[in-house]
C-alpha cells in the first residue's frame, strides 16, 4: 500500500462520514486525479483481501462501511461499551497519544470533548489529574481489559493514522494564519478610517476657525 493511499485511509477512517475527492486531495496535498487512482486501489485491495470493509463512492463522494455480515458484530460492540461514535473518536485521540494533555484533545476535538472526557472518565475508560492549568490524562486499566489490548500494543494500533493528525494540525496553522491575516486587515482598514475621520476633524475644525475670523473681521469693520 502506498503512502498516499494510507492517508486517505486514514483520513476515511477517522472522518467517519462522506467525503469529497478534492476535500481528502486538499488534506493529502496531492493532486485530485492521484487521490482519484488510490481510492479505486485502495477499494480494490479492500477487495482482493476480503477485508471486513468497503470502499463506497456516491457519485464523487466516498466513504468506509463495514460489511454487512459484520454489522451485528459492530452494532453489539456499540451497545455494551454505551459510548457514542463521537466519544469513541475522542478516546481514540487519548488512547494514540496516552499520556495527553487535555487542552491538547480539546484542540483536536473541539470544546464538545469536555463532555466526552467527562464521560469516559465516569464509565472509567480513562484517569485525569490536575497538571498545572490543565489536566494529565491516562488510560485505565478497564479500558486495556475491555478492549483486550496490551498497554505496549495501544500506540501501534493507532500509528497508522499520525498523518492524519499531523494534516490536522497544518490546516490549523493554515488557518490561524488565514485569521491573523484578517485581523490585520480589519485593524488598517479601522486605522484607515480613524486617520480619515481625524483629518475631516480637521478640516472642519479649521474651516470653522477660518469663518470665526472672518466673523471678526466684519465685526471690526463694522
Amino acid at each position: 500500500m502506498s503512502m498516499l493511499q494510507k492517508q486517505v485511509e486514514a483520513i476515511l477512517f477517522a472522518s467517519g462520514r462522506k467525503m469529497e475527492a478534492s476535500e481528502i486531495a486538499k488534506l493529502c496535498k496531492a493532486a485530485e486525479g492521484d487521490v482519484a487512482s488510490a481510492l479505486l486501489a485502495l477499494r480494490q485491495q479492500y477487495t482482493d483481501q476480503d477485508s471486513p470493509l468497503l470502499l463506497i463512492d456516491e457519485g464523487t463522494a466516498w466513504k468506509i462501511h463495514v460489511k454487512e455480515d459484520f454489522l451485528p458484530l459492530v452494532q453489539r460492540i456499540v451497545q455494551e461499551t454505551e459510548l457514542s461514535k463521537t466519544v469513541i473518536e475522542t478516546l481514540a485521540v487519548v488512547a494514540f497519544k496516552s499520556p495527553v494533555m487535555q487542552h491538547e484533545v480539546i484542540r483536536l476535538r473541539t470544546n464538545k470533548a469536555y463532555d466526552h472526557l467527562a464521560e469516559l472518565e465516569s464509565a472509567g475508560y480513562i484517569s485525569r489529574e490536575k497538571k498545572g492549568r490543565s489536566k494529565l490524562i491516562r488510560l485505565s486499566e478497564k479500558f486495556f481489559t475491555y478492549f483486550d489490548l496490551p498497554p505496549d500494543t495501544v500506540k501501534e494500533k493507532f500509528r497508522r493514522f499520525e498523518p492524519v493528525e499531523q494534516m490536522i494540525a497544518d490546516a490549523e496553522k493554515i488557518a490561524e494564519a488565514k485569521q491573523g491575516e484578517l485581523r490585520r486587515k480589519e485593524e488598517e482598514l479601522k486605522k484607515r478610517k480613524e486617520d480619515e475621520q481625524r483629518q475631516m476633524q480637521l478640516v472642519e475644525s479649521g474651516i470653522a476657525l477660518e469663518e470665526e475670523d472672518d466673523l471678526k473681521q466684519l465685526q471690526k469693520r463694522e
